[in-house]
């Protein structure tokens, strides 16, 4: 009898508290890692990347003019790269500075002003366009 006493008091006591104000998300607008800025970066260094792969594939090592790679000739292995062996590196260092960039953009990663998440793409890009128009002008 004692028992079911002290649990109706307990109960009676447990009905009697309010319920506690359900959680409610913040009204600050929540930003998405991979807004629009970081899309249009991933595309034009996707773009400068697949140019570079393309005319070095095509004409470095095949035309007197322009018999070897220029800084990244170890990196291929080869002095002429088979289109298949470019196209994997450069498919690899693309998948590698995506997911650094990536990762500096999700966690706000700064030096005063400057974003981090932007380096891996804007150094990258120079580099192979810089390619680019060097395989076009001196090996085409």
């Amino acid at each position: 009898m004692r028992t079911l006493v002290t649990m109706l008091l307990l109960c009676g006591a447990a009905l009697g508290q309010e319920l506690p104000d359900a959680p409610s998300f913040s009204s600050t607008p929540q930003t998405r890692t991979a807004d629009m800025a970081f899309w249009l970066s991933t595309g034009a260094y996707g773009a400068s990347i697949a140019g570079d792969a393309v005319t070095r594939s095509f004409w470095v090592g095949r035309t007197s003019s322009c018999p070897r790679e220029g800084i990244a000739a170890g990196l291929h292995g080869t002095r002429h790269p088979t289109s298949a062996r470019a196209g994997l590196v450069m498919a690899g260092e693309f998948a590698i500075a995506s997911i650094a960039s990536y990762e500096f953009k999700k966690h706000n990663l700064h030096i005063g002003k400057l974003r981090l998440w932007d380096l891996p793409f804007v150094t990258r890009t120079y580099s192979h366009s810089h390619d680019i128009i060097n395989n076009l002008a001196d090996c085409h």
